[in-house]
């Protein structure tokens, strides 16, 4: 029989096994030195011992008197002894001298131990308790207890594995169907367990978020794209002559295109895999600065301090936030930008404020910092502040918006040094 064929398939059947192997060879291995290094020395000392008393009351010649309740016998009594302990006794007995030997009896009710020491000498008879060498129910009891302690313990453990396992085993169609996105962990499990849990966590989390980008781009470019893709489908059905006075809308919906389709792949590929680089506060704010007036037009006031500051970023992701700020202060703030930068502390805080008429909402602005901002008439599908969220959180900074007394909007990028 293979062992495969034996061996258990669950953790109670094989937690159950194994303990009782050991069990097993604890016990034997407790009743080899308990016989070998206990049981058997005293068997040589008694045997010793009544070795010594028949020859200091008897002898060779023969006891004169012998002491009560003690008996004196010419011929052999009694058998060699049945009992472990009285039959190593008499093996060592019979060592001492040439003739020697011991046997036991029972007589009214009693044990009684017949007993030379020489093969010419009388027999001596000892009266002595019964001994109970070979077992006694409580070493039944004993180990039935063991047992039952032993089962109790395994279900114990495997309860504390299986429990969580059961639960994740539970729990995972609804992970791969995106539906949790944080798995609870187990804070009584082993501590491999929780280990287990923490990645099947991230897993999860990763599942729910590529669930949800999976969504949003559909959702997205289906919406995003489907109005410019009607009104080029409508020019494109006009008359030959009324096609050059539309060329300017035509083209203006490729290049929406073109930016939905560029904002989504930068939302799906989200940064992560651009390395870090240390850049000069100075240099990278006088860059911005430069984009915002060559690429969008902005009319733009600088506030720049911090000559001998530097900080680590992964420069196309944190331009491309920038460069959806200046967009969306070139179409919603007026074209007027501040732009201020400065070192503070352990971090590094750009501002940016637009001179746009209005002042946005209380609700808006929480929206709007919670990087969720809705599909708005007239304004974008809030991808754009999605990413810039995104990819300032991959820096481990943050944005935060804050309505302009006078009229406007500041946002403020904090990022560690």
């Amino acid at each position: 029989m293979r062992i495969g064929q034996i061996w258990p398939r669950s953790t109670l059947g094989r937690s159950l096994l194994l303990l009782s192997i050991l069990l097993l060879g604890s016990q034997g291995l407790i009743y080899f030195v308990f016989h070998n290094y206990v049981l058997q020395p005293a068997a040589h000392r008694f045997a010793r011992i009544l070795w010594q008393a028949d020859r200091a009351a008897g002898g060779t010649t023969g006891p004169p008197s012998v002491p009560p309740p003690w008996r004196y016998s010419a011929s052999a009594r009694g058998a060699p002894p049945g009992s472990y302990f009285l039959h190593q006794s008499a093996r060592y007995f019979a060592r001492f001298a040439p003739g020697a030997e011991l046997r036991s009896a029972r007589q009214a009710g009693e044990t009684w131990l017949w007993m030379r020491a020489g093969l010419n000498e009388p027999w001596l008879g000892v009266p002595i308790e019964d001994m109970a060498f070979s077992g006694n129910p409580f070493t039944l009891a004993r180990l039935l207890i063991i047992a039952l302690l032993t089962l109790l313990g395994a279900w114990l453990i495997v309860r504390q594995i299986n429990r969580p396992l059961a639960r994740l085993a539970a729990s995972t169609p609804r992970i791969l169907r995106g539906e949790l996105s944080e798995y609870p962990i187990s804070r009584q499990a082993p501590s491999e367990i929780q280990e287990l849990e923490r990645t099947i966590a991230g897993m999860a989390d990763d599942l729910h978020r590529l669930h949800e980008e999976r969504t949003l781009l559909l959702t997205g470019i289906s919406h995003e794209l489907r109005t410019p893709l009607s009104r080029l489908m409508l020019s494109l059905h006009l008359s030959d002559q009324a096609l050059p006075e539309h060329r300017p809308a035509m083209l203006a919906d490729v290049q929406e295109m073109d930016e939905v389709i560029a904002n989504f792949l930068a939302w799906v590929q989200g940064g992560s895999s651009e390395k870090t680089v240390a850049v000069s506060l100075v240099d990278w704010a006088e860059e911005m600065v430069g984009i915002a007036r060559e690429r969008y037009a902005l009319q733009v006031q600088t506030q720049i301090s911090g000559t001998n500051c530097e900080f680590s970023c992964r420069p196309m992701a944190l331009e491309r936030v920038f460069r959806n700020l200046f967009d969306n202060i070139r179409r919603y703030g007026g074209g007027g930008l501040t732009f201020a930068a400065a070192c503070t502390g352990n971090s590094i805080l750009f501002s940016l404020t637009d001179r746009g008429g209005g002042v946005p909402t209380q609700n808006m602005l929480s929206a709007m910092n919670a990087g969720v901002l809705p599909k708005q008439p007239g304004h974008g599908s809030g991808m754009g502040l999605r990413i810039c969220h995104r990819l300032l959180s991959l820096h481990r900074g943050a944005l935060h918006f804050e309505a302009v007394p006078s009229g406007g909007l500041r946002a403020e990028i904090s990022l560690p040094r």
